[in-house]
């Protein structure tokens, strides 16, 4: 689809690309420092464990995401993404930040070079996909059920904030089945109330929809809020 959106849509790029390819690279470090360890460390050494759990536990719903999940969303919504990457940063949940908080102290500690920035960095930029797509869906709604007469614009908000509703996201995101799909997939297992487990659907959605943006602009973004109705 053609650009219309000007310079101004064309600044909002993210160069993403590979984000997710480095944790073999982290998992074999671990393991590294693993076989250094003297046997008796065993709270270190049970530590070190977890984390190369997690990140292959990570690596593994990433890869899933990439090789199943993508082609599911893109027949339901009738749109090929460009950039998988960019789909799997809308799936990260905040939890995920504690881990690499963690590996980047624990690199610090020995003297280790690498940069965890990007991954520090991936539960604030799932944020602002979802604040994107949050606008955008707003936007494309009213554009969808606007009407000439002026009396009926009450009508028009009504229907907004209905089709808006983090019950109607989290409808969309059960219909495209990406709930369970989040990562950590564990993250919020606690969580028991139906109005916080449709707002992190809802936010999903979003950021879903911040990624259609992203990608193809306003156009594309109106064609796929059709699902919302």
């Amino acid at each position: 689809m053609n650009n219309k959106m000007g310079e101004s849509y064309l600044r909002l790029k993210w160069n993403v690309q590979g984000i997710f390819d480095d944790f073999l690279a982290i998992e074999k470090e671990l393991e590294h420092q693993m076989d250094l360890l003297p046997e008796a460390k065993i709270n270190e050494r049970k530590k070190i464990t977890n984390w190369i759990n997690q990140i292959k536990e990570i690596d593994e719903e990433v890869q899933n995401v990439k090789k199943y999940k993508l082609a599911e969303i893109e027949k339901i919504i009738n749109y090929n993404f460009a950039e998988p990457d960019l789909v799997v940063l809308s799936l990260i949940q905040p939890s995920i930040k504690n881990l690499f908080i963690e590996l980047n102290v624990y690199y610090s500690k020995l003297g280790l070079e690498y940069n965890f920035e990007p991954y520090l960095s991936m539960d604030e930029a799932a944020k602002v996909l979802a604040l994107i797509g949050d606008a955008v869906i707003d936007l494309a709604l009213v554009q969808i059920l606007w009407q000439p007469n002026i009396s009926n614009v009450g009508d028009l908000s009504i229907k907004r904030s209905t089709l808006a509703s983090n019950e109607n996201l989290g409808r969309i995101c059960d219909k495209l089945d990406l709930f369970d799909s989040r990562i950590p997939s564990n993250s919020n297992q606690l969580c028991s109330k139906m109005e916080k487990i449709n707002h992190i659907k809802g936010t999903i959605v979003e950021a879903l929809f911040g990624v259609i943006y992203l990608e193809s602009g306003f156009d594309q973004v109106i064609s796929s809020t059709i699902l919302l109705k």
